[in-house]
């Protein structure tokens, strides 16, 4: 799906949105930009402007995504393990916004570990989204909905479902696959179906899930 955004009033966002999709462009990898920015562009209501960018990517394009950014590089990228999050992490100053490099993001809770797949799973189920004539892929709304209910950040996931729930069809197979792609405890799960009042994604996922867990008889 393509959209256009107007720019007015987001002149210094759009600035460095233009601008890092223009140098990643050389890196020919598949990025995603998340976060507020990527809520924003999403049309997902924030209590304040974006005021910094997240890209997500896959590890494998840690090299060539980091090249293209060299010269607004503020650190090499490290493997960062804070807490609940596991990524390749690194800096760059895109005008008068900060922006991170997150790859292979992972977030912990309890007994659920979510782990982001930008190639073939969550590329294929993002926004284009048109500034200028610069096309930026956008992460999926179910990505950000997953993420904050984990972080336990209600304003994010409270917003997020709203959204989804004007129009839920088009992101529920993209739920159903990350449900299916990564581990969950049932509380999480649930919380999830009731935020978007499906609650038939809960009851598809124990239903397999006991099917998983059914001994097989020889």
């Amino acid at each position: 799906m393509s959209m256009e955004i107007a720019e007015e009033g987001h002149l210094p966002i759009v600035a460095a949105l233009k601008e890092l999709s223009t140098r990643l462009a050389q890196a020919q990898s598949t990025w995603l930009l998340g976060g507020s920015c990527g809520l924003w562009l999403q049309g997902v209501p924030l209590e304040r402007p974006p005021r910094d960018i997240d890209v997500y990517y896959d590890r494998a394009d840690v090299k060539k995504l980091h090249a293209s950014l060299t010269a607004l590089a503020l650190d090499e990228p490290i493997l960062d393990e804070s807490g609940s999050y596991t990524s390749m992490l690194s800096h760059y100053r895109l005008g008068s916004l900060t922006m991170e490099l997150v790859g292979g993001f992972e977030v912990k809770k309890g007994n659920s570990k979510y782990r982001t797949e930008v190639n073939g799973v969550l590329s294929e189920y993002s926004k284009c989204i048109t500034l200028g004539g610069s096309a930026i892929q956008i992460m999926p709304l179910v990505h950000e909905l997953l993420f904050n209910v984990l972080r336990e950040r209600p304003d994010r996931y409270n917003a997020i479902a709203e959204v989804i729930r004007q129009s839920p069809e088009p992101h529920l197979s993209l739920l159903k696959m990350l449900l299916a792609r990564n581990k969950w405890d049932a509380e999480t799960v649930i919380s999830v179906a009731e935020l978007l009042d499906t609650p038939e994604i809960a009851e598809d996922w124990e239903s397999k899930r006991k099917t998983l867990e059914e001994p097989k008889w020889s």
